[in-house]
């Protein structure tokens, strides 16, 4: 079960460069005056709620303190 806790986390690091490198290539090569600011405050808030709410699921679980 620990295998999983850390491929969750390798998963969410790799989720955030990801994420991280398209907000910056919208901001950066975005069309001036459409709806790109808010698409990226509606990705960055799901983003964040989905994040959040997964987390608070992992914490409710019991993980056993030995690797098996």
């Amino acid at each position: 079960m620990i295998f999983l806790l850390v491929c969750y986390f390798v998963f969410l690091v790799g989720f955030i460069i990801f994420s991280a490198s398209g907000l910056y290539h919208l901001w950066r090569f975005g069309y001036v005056g459409d709806l790109t600011k808010p698409v990226m405050v509606v990705y960055i808030i799901v983003a964040i709620f989905i994040i959040v709410l997964t987390l608070f699921a992992i914490s409710l679980r019991s993980w056993p303190a030995t690797i098996s």
